[in-house]
């Protein structure tokens, strides 16, 4: 059975925890193994992906063999410039990953919203989207 990594932050935990449900009722139906890490902010994902990939290099019984990374994230914009160096740094480091692994199918579902209400708005619709946007990438790439 392949294996997805899914990585997620620890804030706003009630919202996470929607997220890393609904991502993982559409990968358990596309017959993935899931493995999961949780990052102190959304900052620090990417890194804490690329441990998680590396450990097959450092510790080869302890492979894992990841076809995908799906990182789950909320970035809420406060009252500083916080959120644009959150959000800037985050996407960044994602894409340099996803350059770094190309054999490794990576989808960041990082919802960055002005407020609560578009948060709720956009949660679900965007974690099943791009959820299925990791299995449609993983087929993809293995055609």
């Amino acid at each position: 059975m392949s294996k997805i990594l899914i990585v997620h932050t620890s804030w706003y935990k009630e919202y996470i925890d929607m997220m890393v449900d609904t991502a993982s009722h559409i990968l358990n139906e596309s017959n993935f193994s899931i493995n999961f890490s949780c990052a102190p902010g959304a900052i620090e994902l990417a890194a804490l992906a690329k441990n998680k990939i590396l450990v097959k290099k450092q510790v080869p019984e302890q492979a894992n063999d990841y076809v995908g990374v799906l990182f789950l994230g909320i970035v809420i914009r406060g009252g500083t410039s916080h959120y644009e160096l959150v959000t800037n740094e985050a996407f960044r480091s994602i894409g340099s990953l996803a350059m770094d692994f190309p054999e490794i199918s990576i989808i960041n579902n990082i919802i960055c919203v002005e407020n609560q209400g578009q948060l709720e708005e956009r949660i679900e619709k965007n974690t099943q989207n791009n959820t299925r946007a990791l299995v449609d990438l993983i087929n993809e790439k293995s055609s």
